[in-house]
């Protein structure tokens, strides 16, 4: 697993360093004069970057394998999953390509893109989350401290209960006695469903699967299409073959059917079909961005329509969140209000019932 938090530093440190050079391709400038170039005054930064003490020794590594004259993706590569593929061949196509400096900057905004998407998410489902286990919290006290106590009451009135009493009274005590049981069960069901989506095929179903869902169906599309166009759109616009790129974008996606279908219009693409044409036979991915792509195609500029791509989907994958945590709190509160009014219901009509018996 690639280390974001040290790709990032890296990136930012070789490109303060590497653009300090104007109009001199870094790649044949820093064999000749490696105590001068750019990188090398890039590269002594980096044990200056507050990060881990892991992650300043990988870097003095790769600062050290710099200045013995090797390639500043020769550093990278040598150290294995810290810095990912799309990391690594980036930075050898711009070290080619003469555009180091240019090339770590856009590597470093996508990093930083793809960690603002990824943290704006997880912090828009912190607050729903934090609503979810104290409406079941609160549920569960209830039923297991709260409705146990009404039980010897309704021994003592000698009535028959209503279904709805008789079911909540049911469900309370087994939850108090059993509740070993429940909590065994439920652990079981998460480590049995891990182990069945660790089969590739079993996997690949549950993926294809998530992708029709109603409601996280679109907003995981959306999602992996924009990191998909984010990554393929970099590669491209730092001189990465297109193959190349698709094979590299491949692994960034985190839903195997998308995977799939991608390692598929690859092949297709291989044969000389279209990236749109292909990607468009799978009918995985959101039409918008296949029409975007065809676009980009036509007009020569693939690259730059891939990253506006990823920035309309970055927007819309950020709204469909926004929509579903505005639509959560009012759900959440309605199956409070339902769930305890049952629960009071069940305890007050035998209580009311005996009362109307008595007067």
């Amino acid at each position: 697993m690639a280390d974001p938090g040290v790709q990032r530093s890296a990136a930012r440190a070789s490109d303060s360093g590497s653009s300090t050079t104007a109009g001199i391709p870094t790649a044949v400038y820093y064999p000749k004069c490696l105590h001068e170039q750019p990188v090398f005054a890039g590269t002594s930064a980096w044990g200056e970057l507050p990060e881990s003490e892991k992650a300043k020794r990988i870097i003095e590594r790769v600062r050290d394998t710099v200045r013995g004259g090797s390639a500043l993706s020769e550093g990278l590569e040598s150290e294995p999953g810290v810095f990912s593929k799309l990391y690594v061949n980036m930075v050898r196509a711009g070290e080619i390509g003469g555009s180091l400096d240019q090339t770590l900057t856009r590597l470093a905004n996508y990093l930083e893109r793809s960690k603002a998407l990824k943290e704006s998410v997880i912090n828009a489902l912190i607050y729903p989350a934090i609503l979810i286990v104290m409406v079941l919290g609160a549920l569960l006290v209830l039923m297991v401290f709260v409705v146990p106590q009404f039980v010897p009451m309704f021994k003592d009135m000698n009535v028959e209960l209503p279904l709805i009493t008789e079911v909540v009274l049911f469900v309370s005590i087994g939850l108090r006695d059993w509740w070993w049981l429940f909590a065994t069960l439920i652990v079981g069901g998460i480590l049995l469903l891990r182990n069945q989506l660790a089969t590739p095929a079993k996997r690949l179903r549950f993926d294809a699967w998530l992708l029709t869902a109603r409601v996280i169906g679109p907003l995981t599309s959306k999602l992996e299409t924009a990191r998909l166009a984010r990554t393929l759109g970099t590669l491209l616009k730092n001189g990465v073959p297109l193959l190349t790129a698709l094979g590299i974008s491949r692994n960034v996606l985190g839903n195997s059917a998308l995977a799939e279908s991608l390692a598929t219009a690859s092949e297709e693409v291989k044969t000389g079909g279209g990236l749109a044409f292909a990607l468009g036979h799978s009918k995985r991915f959101p039409k918008l961005a296949i029409q975007m792509i065809s676009v980009g195609e036509e007009s020569g500029a693939l690259d730059e329509m891939l990253l506006k791509v990823a920035d309309t989907f970055d927007i819309e994958a950020k709204n469909t969140v926004d929509r579903m945590l505005a639509a959560l709190v009012p759900v959440m509160t309605v199956i409070m209000t339902v769930v305890v009014g049952l629960i009071m219901m069940a305890i007050l009509v035998p209580i009311m019932s005996v009362s109307g018996s008595i007067q």
